[in-house]
């Protein structure tokens, strides 16, 4: 009887077929439009959402095999700062507060132990002792985002997932925290998944680069590679956007593209009805053909591309 009101129940996966590694000490930048799935690649890490499919493996570890005592051993290894200055800080804690709930969680410390800790965070993040009694209402963005850091190194992580740390912050404010990413890598031998959506910062951090379009990965390879000498068109089309005058200052959120249609998906490539290549070759039929949706490839020394022509 009810049959007339039921709707069929449709999937469309948020991130599909992604596969990259990361070495130790080392800084993979995530980049693509907003809402292309970096960061549900972080949080599929970290398993806040649960995968359907696939495997991550943290130190030769497959953490979707883990029960969760067991996953609560490794969560101290892996942690990730989140975007929201605000949301990521109990408004009604003070920062000693912060700091200490962070670092109770997996270490037992008597009163002079704990204080020593925190003074030892505090001089990492670069943050002053008179802070501790604030709450971060009464922190500026910057001393927000050196808590936050605090707070995630405070469990001792190798592995650390920076969503989008430098949003919201002042230009001058972006450089002291990419500065102080960069320092804290050196010393505690940290390695950095960093998604963020300006290039210019992500050229500037990381070893090597991910570019995401739809849900999946159309290239991945050092950099400067990445960044001077693309070879899949969308990648093209996000760096050259940034040149105005010789300076990248325009972020990948401010293309002018029609928006696209998640819940009518293109077949093969996704990225085709937007590609200048596409059209300059005479909308070439493998671009469309539902069976042939490019892979990742590898094309050059650790550089791999997903295009069916890609720029050379």
């Amino acid at each position: 009887m009810f049959s007339a009101l039921k709707k069929e129940k449709r999937i469309i996966p948020a991130v599909d077929d992604i596969s990259f590694y990361l070495k130790e000490k080392e800084t993979l930048g995530l980049v693509g439009e907003s809402g292309c799935g970096k960061t549900t690649v972080g949080k599929l890490i970290l398993r806040l959402i649960a995968p359907t499919d696939g495997k991550i493996v943290f130190n030769g570890v497959d953490l979707l095999n883990l029960r969760k005592s067991e996953l609560r051993k490794v969560r101290s290894q892996m942690q990730m700062i989140f975007q929201d200055l605000d949301a990521a800080l109990n408004p009604r804690m003070k920062v000693r507060d912060i700091l200490k709930e962070a670092i109770s969680v997996y270490e037992e410390l008597d009163y002079y132990g704990m204080n020593k800790r925190i003074s030892e965070l505090l001089n990492q993040v670069n943050l002053k002792k008179s802070k501790l009694s604030n709450y971060p209402d009464e922190l500026s963005g910057g001393e927000k985002r050196r808590v936050g850091i605090a707070r995630v190194i405070a469990v001792k992580p190798k592995f650390i997932i920076a969503d989008e740390p430098t949003s919201a912050l002042d230009v001058s404010i972006q450089a002291q925290v990419i500065n102080l990413l960069r320092d804290l890598q050196e010393e505690l031998g940290l390695s950095y998944l960093f998604i963020s959506h300006d290039l210019r910062l992500v050229e500037l951090i990381s070893n090597k680069v991910a570019v995401m379009y739809m849900g999946r990965i159309v290239e991945m390879g050092l950099s400067g590679r990445i960044a001077h000498k693309p070879m899949h068109p969308y990648t093209n089309v996000l760096w050259s956007s940034l040149t105005e005058g010789g300076e990248k200052t325009i972020s990948v959120s401010r293309l002018s593209w029609q928006a696209f249609d998640f819940e009518r998906p293109v077949t093969g490539c996704r990225f085709h009805p937007r590609c200048e290549v596409f059209k300059a070759r005479g909308n070439p039929k493998e671009c469309a053909d539902p069976q042939n949706e490019p892979k990742l490839t590898e094309t050059g020394t650790s550089h791999y591309v997903a295009c069916h022509f890609p720029i050379l």
